[in-house]
Protein backbone atom coordinates (compact mmCIF):
# COMPACT_ATOMS: atom_id res chain seq x y z
CA UNK A 1 0.00 0.00 0.00
CA UNK A 2 1.14 3.25 -0.85
CA UNK A 3 0.29 6.41 1.30
CA UNK A 4 0.86 10.21 0.54
CA UNK A 5 2.23 11.43 3.55
CA UNK A 6 1.57 15.07 2.48
CA UNK A 7 -2.14 14.17 2.66
CA UNK A 8 -2.06 12.27 5.99
CA UNK A 9 0.11 14.82 7.65
CA UNK A 10 -2.08 17.91 6.71
CA UNK A 11 -5.27 15.64 7.23
CA UNK A 12 -3.71 15.08 10.72
CA UNK A 13 -2.95 18.73 11.14
CA UNK A 14 -6.47 19.27 10.44
CA UNK A 15 -7.71 17.09 13.37
CA UNK A 16 -5.49 18.21 15.72
CA UNK A 17 -6.58 22.29 14.94
CA UNK A 18 -10.36 20.97 15.24
CA UNK A 19 -9.65 19.84 18.79
CA UNK A 20 -7.50 22.93 19.85
CA UNK A 21 -10.79 24.90 18.63
CA UNK A 22 -13.14 22.39 20.67
CA UNK A 23 -14.52 21.07 17.48
CA UNK A 24 -13.90 17.31 18.67
CA UNK A 25 -12.14 16.30 21.63
CA UNK A 26 -8.49 15.55 21.68
CA UNK A 27 -8.97 11.99 22.25
CA UNK A 28 -11.05 11.22 19.55
CA UNK A 29 -8.50 11.68 17.21
CA UNK A 30 -7.47 8.19 17.24
CA UNK A 31 -11.34 7.61 16.08
CA UNK A 32 -10.27 9.33 12.64
CA UNK A 33 -6.60 7.76 12.32
CA UNK A 34 -5.31 5.88 9.00
CA UNK A 35 -7.58 2.70 9.52
CA UNK A 36 -11.08 4.50 8.68
CA UNK A 37 -9.76 5.41 5.69
CA UNK A 38 -9.36 1.79 4.47
CA UNK A 39 -6.36 1.31 1.98
CA UNK A 40 -5.41 3.89 -0.72
CA UNK A 41 -4.12 2.65 -3.90
CA UNK A 42 -1.29 3.72 -5.44
CA UNK A 43 -1.87 5.51 -9.16
CA UNK A 44 1.19 5.63 -10.90
CA UNK A 45 -0.38 7.14 -14.19
CA UNK A 46 -3.07 8.94 -13.04
CA UNK A 47 -2.82 13.05 -12.42
CA UNK A 48 -3.60 14.87 -9.25
CA UNK A 49 -6.08 17.27 -8.52
CA UNK A 50 -5.98 18.88 -5.80
CA UNK A 51 -9.00 19.59 -4.52
CA UNK A 52 -9.90 22.26 -0.81
CA UNK A 53 -12.44 21.74 0.93
CA UNK A 54 -13.68 24.43 4.06
CA UNK A 55 -15.17 22.58 7.13
CA UNK A 56 -17.50 23.81 8.83
CA UNK A 57 -18.22 20.51 10.66
CA UNK A 58 -16.30 17.14 11.27
CA UNK A 59 -19.55 15.18 9.76
CA UNK A 60 -18.48 16.56 6.44
CA UNK A 61 -14.66 15.55 6.58
CA UNK A 62 -15.92 10.99 6.60
CA UNK A 63 -18.58 12.41 3.77
CA UNK A 64 -16.22 14.22 1.72
CA UNK A 65 -13.60 11.36 2.48
CA UNK A 66 -15.97 8.91 0.95
CA UNK A 67 -16.55 10.93 -2.22
CA UNK A 68 -13.22 11.19 -3.36
CA UNK A 69 -12.60 7.81 -2.23
CA UNK A 70 -15.76 6.54 -4.95
CA UNK A 71 -14.37 9.12 -7.22
CA UNK A 72 -10.84 7.74 -7.39
CA UNK A 73 -11.77 4.15 -7.50
CA UNK A 74 -14.57 5.21 -10.74
CA UNK A 75 -11.64 6.04 -12.95
CA UNK A 76 -7.55 5.73 -13.60
CA UNK A 77 -6.88 8.94 -14.97
CA UNK A 78 -7.43 11.40 -12.30
CA UNK A 79 -6.65 11.23 -9.10
CA UNK A 80 -8.35 13.41 -6.77
CA UNK A 81 -6.26 14.89 -3.04
CA UNK A 82 -8.27 16.91 -0.59
CA UNK A 83 -7.54 19.69 1.41
CA UNK A 84 -9.38 20.19 4.73
CA UNK A 85 -9.34 23.40 6.29
CA UNK A 86 -11.31 24.81 8.94
CA UNK A 87 -14.24 27.18 7.53
CA UNK A 88 -12.50 30.28 9.99
CA UNK A 89 -9.03 29.60 7.71
CA UNK A 90 -10.09 28.65 4.38
CA UNK A 91 -11.09 32.08 3.01
CA UNK A 92 -7.78 33.56 3.54
CA UNK A 93 -6.05 30.39 2.85
CA UNK A 94 -7.24 30.97 -1.07
CA UNK A 95 -6.50 34.62 -0.79
CA UNK A 96 -2.37 33.40 0.48
CA UNK A 97 -2.71 30.68 -2.45
CA UNK A 98 -3.58 32.87 -5.27
CA UNK A 99 -1.63 35.72 -4.39
CA UNK A 100 1.26 33.29 -4.71
CA UNK A 101 -0.06 31.51 -7.86
CA UNK A 102 -0.38 27.90 -6.08
CA UNK A 103 -3.85 28.02 -6.13
CA UNK A 104 -5.86 24.50 -5.34
CA UNK A 105 -6.93 23.02 -8.77
CA UNK A 106 -10.38 23.35 -7.10
CA UNK A 107 -12.61 23.94 -4.31
CA UNK A 108 -15.29 24.22 -2.69
CA UNK A 109 -16.27 27.80 -1.31
CA UNK A 110 -19.70 29.89 -0.04
CA UNK A 111 -21.07 31.75 -3.11
CA UNK A 112 -20.36 35.33 -1.30
CA UNK A 113 -16.46 34.46 -1.79
CA UNK A 114 -17.12 34.29 -5.56
CA UNK A 115 -17.16 37.98 -6.72
CA UNK A 116 -14.73 38.90 -4.60
CA UNK A 117 -11.90 36.18 -5.91
CA UNK A 118 -13.52 37.48 -9.06
CA UNK A 119 -12.36 40.39 -8.51
CA UNK A 120 -8.88 39.61 -8.10
CA UNK A 121 -9.17 37.91 -11.21
CA UNK A 122 -8.53 34.50 -9.92
CA UNK A 123 -11.48 32.18 -10.86
CA UNK A 124 -11.85 30.10 -14.43
CA UNK A 125 -14.86 31.29 -16.40
CA UNK A 126 -16.60 28.14 -16.72
CA UNK A 127 -19.52 29.44 -18.62
CA UNK A 128 -18.90 28.00 -22.17
CA UNK A 129 -18.11 24.52 -19.99
CA UNK A 130 -21.47 24.71 -18.16
CA UNK A 131 -23.75 25.81 -21.13
CA UNK A 132 -22.42 22.07 -22.80
CA UNK A 133 -23.09 20.41 -19.64
CA UNK A 134 -25.79 17.31 -19.94
CA UNK A 135 -27.41 19.01 -16.63
CA UNK A 136 -27.60 22.59 -17.04
CA UNK A 137 -31.08 22.75 -18.13
CA UNK A 138 -32.02 20.84 -14.79
CA UNK A 139 -30.92 23.11 -12.86
CA UNK A 140 -33.09 25.44 -11.38
CA UNK A 141 -32.43 29.34 -12.63
CA UNK A 142 -31.97 30.97 -9.34
CA UNK A 143 -28.92 28.65 -8.48
CA UNK A 144 -27.04 29.75 -11.63
CA UNK A 145 -27.88 33.25 -10.18
CA UNK A 146 -25.91 32.39 -7.30
CA UNK A 147 -22.59 32.18 -9.39
CA UNK A 148 -22.61 34.55 -11.78
CA UNK A 149 -20.63 37.69 -12.05
CA UNK A 150 -21.01 39.87 -14.97
CA UNK A 151 -22.74 37.47 -16.73
CA UNK A 152 -19.84 34.76 -16.25
CA UNK A 153 -20.70 31.48 -14.56
CA UNK A 154 -17.79 31.07 -12.00
CA UNK A 155 -19.11 27.66 -10.53
CA UNK A 156 -21.41 24.98 -10.34
CA UNK A 157 -23.74 25.74 -7.71
CA UNK A 158 -23.73 22.20 -5.59
CA UNK A 159 -25.90 22.66 -2.78
CA UNK A 160 -28.65 25.63 -2.11
CA UNK A 161 -30.59 25.94 0.63
CA UNK A 162 -32.53 29.25 2.33
CA UNK A 163 -33.64 30.01 5.92
CA UNK A 164 -36.31 29.85 7.92
CA UNK A 165 -37.32 29.57 11.78
CA UNK A 166 -36.50 25.95 14.61
CA UNK A 167 -38.90 25.75 16.60
CA UNK A 168 -39.19 23.10 19.92
CA UNK A 169 -42.87 21.78 19.43
CA UNK A 170 -42.31 19.54 22.07
CA UNK A 171 -41.38 22.64 24.55
CA UNK A 172 -43.78 24.45 23.15
CA UNK A 173 -46.54 21.83 23.85
CA UNK A 174 -45.16 21.63 27.82
CA UNK A 175 -45.43 25.39 28.57
CA UNK A 176 -48.70 25.48 26.64
CA UNK A 177 -47.94 27.27 24.02
CA UNK A 178 -49.32 27.79 20.39
CA UNK A 179 -46.64 27.64 17.51
CA UNK A 180 -48.19 29.91 14.92
CA UNK A 181 -49.16 29.23 11.45
CA UNK A 182 -46.39 30.20 8.23
CA UNK A 183 -48.02 33.77 8.34
CA UNK A 184 -47.05 34.83 11.10
CA UNK A 185 -45.60 38.20 12.55
CA UNK A 186 -43.21 40.11 14.72
CA UNK A 187 -45.63 40.39 17.36
CA UNK A 188 -46.30 36.46 17.03
CA UNK A 189 -42.29 35.90 17.24
CA UNK A 190 -41.60 38.26 20.37
CA UNK A 191 -45.17 36.36 21.51
CA UNK A 192 -43.67 33.01 22.00
CA UNK A 193 -40.14 33.50 22.28
CA UNK A 194 -40.84 35.32 25.67
CA UNK A 195 -43.02 32.41 26.33
CA UNK A 196 -39.58 29.94 26.14
CA UNK A 197 -37.30 32.35 28.17
CA UNK A 198 -37.17 31.03 31.04
CA UNK A 199 -33.74 32.36 32.49
CA UNK A 200 -33.45 30.62 35.92
CA UNK A 201 -33.77 27.33 34.08
CA UNK A 202 -31.44 28.64 31.24
CA UNK A 203 -33.85 28.48 28.82
CA UNK A 204 -34.26 31.17 26.00
CA UNK A 205 -36.66 31.95 23.48
CA UNK A 206 -34.10 32.53 20.07
CA UNK A 207 -30.46 31.57 19.63
CA UNK A 208 -29.15 34.10 17.98
CA UNK A 209 -25.98 34.33 15.88
CA UNK A 210 -23.70 36.89 16.44
CA UNK A 211 -19.93 35.49 15.39
CA UNK A 212 -19.49 35.02 11.26
CA UNK A 213 -20.58 36.32 8.15
CA UNK A 214 -24.31 34.57 8.96
CA UNK A 215 -25.03 37.13 11.87
CA UNK A 216 -25.06 39.85 9.16
CA UNK A 217 -27.20 37.80 6.74
CA UNK A 218 -29.36 36.75 9.41
CA UNK A 219 -30.22 40.10 10.89
CA UNK A 220 -30.42 41.69 7.22
CA UNK A 221 -33.37 39.27 6.35
CA UNK A 222 -35.41 40.91 9.65
CA UNK A 223 -34.62 44.16 8.17
CA UNK A 224 -35.92 43.50 4.51
CA UNK A 225 -39.52 42.38 6.55
CA UNK A 226 -39.84 45.99 7.35
CA UNK A 227 -39.11 46.56 3.83
CA UNK A 228 -35.54 47.45 4.23
CA UNK A 229 -32.78 46.58 1.09
CA UNK A 230 -29.51 46.60 1.05
CA UNK A 231 -28.98 48.33 -2.56
CA UNK A 232 -31.60 50.48 -4.03
CA UNK A 233 -31.13 52.34 -7.66
CA UNK A 234 -27.20 51.34 -7.29
CA UNK A 235 -26.76 53.12 -3.73
CA UNK A 236 -26.45 51.01 -0.45
CA UNK A 237 -29.66 51.67 1.73
CA UNK A 238 -28.75 50.01 4.23
CA UNK A 239 -29.12 52.22 7.06
CA UNK A 240 -32.43 53.71 5.42
CA UNK A 241 -34.94 54.88 8.12
CA UNK A 242 -37.12 51.23 7.80
CA UNK A 243 -33.91 49.35 8.40
CA UNK A 244 -33.10 51.65 11.59
CA UNK A 245 -36.33 50.92 13.15
CA UNK A 246 -36.25 47.10 12.34
CA UNK A 247 -32.49 46.96 13.38
CA UNK A 248 -33.65 48.40 16.21
CA UNK A 249 -36.34 45.78 16.94
CA UNK A 250 -34.32 43.30 16.47
CA UNK A 251 -31.33 44.55 19.05
CA UNK A 252 -34.59 44.75 21.57
CA UNK A 253 -34.65 41.28 21.50
CA UNK A 254 -31.45 41.46 23.03
CA UNK A 255 -31.24 44.25 25.38
CA UNK A 256 -34.66 44.90 26.52
CA UNK A 257 -36.36 41.84 26.30
CA UNK A 258 -33.70 39.54 26.75
CA UNK A 259 -35.00 36.64 24.57
CA UNK A 260 -31.40 35.47 23.83
CA UNK A 261 -28.45 33.50 25.60
CA UNK A 262 -25.92 36.30 27.12
CA UNK A 263 -22.85 34.53 24.94
CA UNK A 264 -25.33 35.89 21.53
CA UNK A 265 -22.76 38.37 20.68
CA UNK A 266 -20.15 35.78 19.94
CA UNK A 267 -22.77 32.39 19.31
CA UNK A 268 -22.22 30.75 15.47
CA UNK A 269 -23.18 28.41 13.69
CA UNK A 270 -22.26 25.32 16.25
CA UNK A 271 -23.66 27.44 19.20
CA UNK A 272 -27.24 28.51 17.82
CA UNK A 273 -27.30 24.38 16.84
CA UNK A 274 -25.97 22.87 19.60
CA UNK A 275 -28.17 25.52 22.05
CA UNK A 276 -31.40 24.35 20.44
CA UNK A 277 -30.58 20.51 20.53
CA UNK A 278 -29.46 20.87 24.43
CA UNK A 279 -33.06 23.10 24.69
CA UNK A 280 -30.63 26.08 25.79
CA UNK A 281 -33.09 27.90 23.02
CA UNK A 282 -36.57 26.83 21.53
CA UNK A 283 -36.29 28.99 18.57
CA UNK A 284 -33.46 30.06 16.03
CA UNK A 285 -32.46 31.05 12.31
CA UNK A 286 -30.84 28.77 9.86
CA UNK A 287 -30.53 27.12 6.83
CA UNK A 288 -31.55 23.36 5.97
CA UNK A 289 -28.36 22.37 7.01
CA UNK A 290 -29.38 21.24 10.29
CA UNK A 291 -32.44 19.83 9.80
CA UNK A 292 -31.07 16.27 9.98
CA UNK A 293 -29.07 17.00 13.05
CA UNK A 294 -31.78 17.95 15.08
CA UNK A 295 -33.72 15.02 14.16
CA UNK A 296 -30.71 13.21 15.89
CA UNK A 297 -30.62 16.20 18.46
CA UNK A 298 -34.21 16.46 19.69
CA UNK A 299 -36.20 13.82 17.68
CA UNK A 300 -38.28 13.82 14.76
CA UNK A 301 -41.25 14.93 16.35
CA UNK A 302 -40.38 17.34 18.79
CA UNK A 303 -38.99 20.52 16.05
CA UNK A 304 -40.89 22.36 13.41
CA UNK A 305 -39.65 24.86 10.91
CA UNK A 306 -41.42 28.31 9.88
CA UNK A 307 -40.40 30.80 7.17
CA UNK A 308 -39.46 34.09 8.79
CA UNK A 309 -42.03 36.29 10.21
CA UNK A 310 -43.48 39.21 8.36
CA UNK A 311 -42.85 42.40 9.56
CA UNK A 312 -44.76 45.76 9.75
CA UNK A 313 -44.44 45.94 6.29
CA UNK A 314 -46.12 42.36 5.47
CA UNK A 315 -43.02 41.34 3.75
CA UNK A 316 -40.31 39.28 4.20
CA UNK A 317 -37.36 37.80 2.73
CA UNK A 318 -35.36 34.38 3.02
CA UNK A 319 -31.55 34.68 1.59
CA UNK A 320 -31.06 31.93 -1.04
CA UNK A 321 -27.46 30.96 -1.37
CA UNK A 322 -25.28 27.77 -2.66
CA UNK A 323 -22.08 26.19 -1.69
CA UNK A 324 -19.92 25.67 -4.94
CA UNK A 325 -17.27 24.28 -7.04
CA UNK A 326 -15.13 26.14 -8.12
CA UNK A 327 -11.76 26.55 -10.60
CA UNK A 328 -9.19 28.42 -10.13
CA UNK A 329 -7.48 30.36 -13.74
CA UNK A 330 -4.01 28.85 -12.24
CA UNK A 331 -5.41 25.42 -11.62
CA UNK A 332 -2.23 22.97 -13.08
CA UNK A 333 -5.04 20.00 -13.65
CA UNK A 334 -8.55 21.67 -15.08
CA UNK A 335 -9.57 19.19 -17.04
CA UNK A 336 -8.70 16.74 -13.99
CA UNK A 337 -10.74 19.19 -12.00
CA UNK A 338 -13.47 19.51 -14.48
CA UNK A 339 -13.99 15.97 -14.64
CA UNK A 340 -13.89 15.51 -10.45
CA UNK A 341 -16.42 18.65 -10.38
CA UNK A 342 -19.43 17.37 -13.02
CA UNK A 343 -18.70 13.78 -11.25
CA UNK A 344 -19.82 15.45 -7.87
CA UNK A 345 -22.98 17.04 -9.85
CA UNK A 346 -24.20 13.60 -11.14
CA UNK A 347 -27.18 11.81 -9.48
CA UNK A 348 -25.84 9.83 -6.93
CA UNK A 349 -23.02 12.15 -5.53
CA UNK A 350 -24.55 15.08 -5.60
CA UNK A 351 -28.08 13.49 -4.11
CA UNK A 352 -25.43 11.84 -1.27
CA UNK A 353 -24.09 15.08 -0.35
CA UNK A 354 -27.15 17.10 -0.30
CA UNK A 355 -29.43 14.45 1.64
CA UNK A 356 -26.90 14.04 4.87
CA UNK A 357 -26.14 17.22 5.32
CA UNK A 358 -29.92 18.31 5.19
CA UNK A 359 -28.86 20.58 2.03
CA UNK A 360 -30.95 20.81 -1.20
CA UNK A 361 -29.76 20.13 -4.61
CA UNK A 362 -30.18 22.28 -7.44
CA UNK A 363 -31.39 20.03 -10.02
CA UNK A 364 -34.88 19.82 -9.93
CA UNK A 365 -34.58 15.82 -10.61
CA UNK A 366 -33.07 15.35 -7.45
CA UNK A 367 -34.85 17.64 -5.45
CA UNK A 368 -38.49 16.19 -6.31
CA UNK A 369 -37.15 13.01 -5.11
CA UNK A 370 -39.50 11.94 -1.70
CA UNK A 371 -36.90 12.88 1.12
CA UNK A 372 -37.54 16.58 0.11
CA UNK A 373 -41.25 15.93 1.30
CA UNK A 374 -40.55 15.53 4.66
CA UNK A 375 -42.03 17.98 6.90
CA UNK A 376 -38.99 18.80 8.31
CA UNK A 377 -38.20 20.68 5.45
CA UNK A 378 -41.67 22.49 5.06
CA UNK A 379 -40.60 25.70 6.45
CA UNK A 380 -38.16 26.31 4.09
CA UNK A 381 -40.52 24.80 0.67
CA UNK A 382 -43.00 27.45 2.23
CA UNK A 383 -40.25 29.88 1.99
CA UNK A 384 -38.75 29.74 -1.80
CA UNK A 385 -42.05 32.29 -2.65
CA UNK A 386 -40.01 35.16 -1.23
CA UNK A 387 -36.26 33.71 -1.72
CA UNK A 388 -33.96 35.75 -3.03
CA UNK A 389 -30.41 36.05 -3.68
CA UNK A 390 -28.64 37.85 -1.07
CA UNK A 391 -27.82 41.20 -2.00
CA UNK A 392 -24.00 41.27 -0.64
CA UNK A 393 -23.17 39.34 -3.57
CA UNK A 394 -24.12 42.34 -5.53
CA UNK A 395 -20.32 43.47 -5.37
CA UNK A 396 -16.92 41.60 -5.36
CA UNK A 397 -15.74 44.11 -2.61
CA UNK A 398 -18.13 43.30 -0.08
CA UNK A 399 -17.25 39.57 0.37
CA UNK A 400 -14.40 39.99 2.60
CA UNK A 401 -15.79 42.91 4.20
CA UNK A 402 -18.78 41.70 5.45
CA UNK A 403 -16.09 39.16 8.01
CA UNK A 404 -13.71 41.73 8.62
CA UNK A 405 -15.46 44.73 8.97
CA UNK A 406 -19.16 43.95 9.34
CA UNK A 407 -19.50 41.50 11.63
CA UNK A 408 -17.66 43.42 14.38
CA UNK A 409 -19.82 46.64 13.56
CA UNK A 410 -23.11 44.07 14.30
CA UNK A 411 -21.59 42.37 17.23
CA UNK A 412 -20.83 45.76 19.14
CA UNK A 413 -24.81 46.52 18.43
CA UNK A 414 -25.53 43.57 20.22
CA UNK A 415 -23.42 44.50 23.30
CA UNK A 416 -24.61 47.90 23.29
CA UNK A 417 -21.46 49.35 22.62
CA UNK A 418 -23.04 51.62 19.56
CA UNK A 419 -26.71 52.14 18.47
CA UNK A 420 -28.11 50.17 15.65
CA UNK A 421 -28.59 53.28 13.85
CA UNK A 422 -24.62 54.12 14.50
CA UNK A 423 -23.88 50.73 13.18
CA UNK A 424 -26.23 50.78 9.92
CA UNK A 425 -24.38 53.90 9.33
CA UNK A 426 -20.88 53.12 9.76
CA UNK A 427 -21.70 49.28 7.74
CA UNK A 428 -23.38 51.73 4.93
CA UNK A 429 -19.98 53.12 4.56
CA UNK A 430 -17.77 49.94 4.61
CA UNK A 431 -20.11 48.63 1.43
CA UNK A 432 -20.08 52.13 -0.30
CA UNK A 433 -16.55 52.12 -0.18
CA UNK A 434 -16.03 48.80 -1.32
CA UNK A 435 -18.57 48.91 -4.32
CA UNK A 436 -16.62 47.49 -7.76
Amino acid sequence: MVKDDTYYASRRQFLQTLAATGAIAAADLAWWEDPFLGPRRARAAASTVRFQFSVPEPLRISLVESLVERFNKSQSDVEVKVEFVPQAQARQKLITAISAGIPPDCCQIWDNWVGEFDGMNALEDLTARIKDWKHYKDTVPVAWQTVTVKGKLLSFPWVVTNDAIFVRTDRAKEYGLKIPGPDWTWDDFLTLAKGFTKPDKNQYGFGMRGAGTWAVLYATEFLYSNGAQVLKDGKVVINSPESVQAFEWYIDLIRKHKITPPSVATDGYRQIVEGFGRGVTSMYLHNSGSVEEQKKFVGEPNFATLPLPLGPAKKRASFYFSETLTMFKAAKNKEGAWKFMTWLMDDEPNYDYAKTLGLLPTRQALADRPHYKHPGYQGFVRSFPFSIVSPYLAYAGWGGKLDSEGVPLFQQAMVGKISPKECLDKFAEVLTKNMM
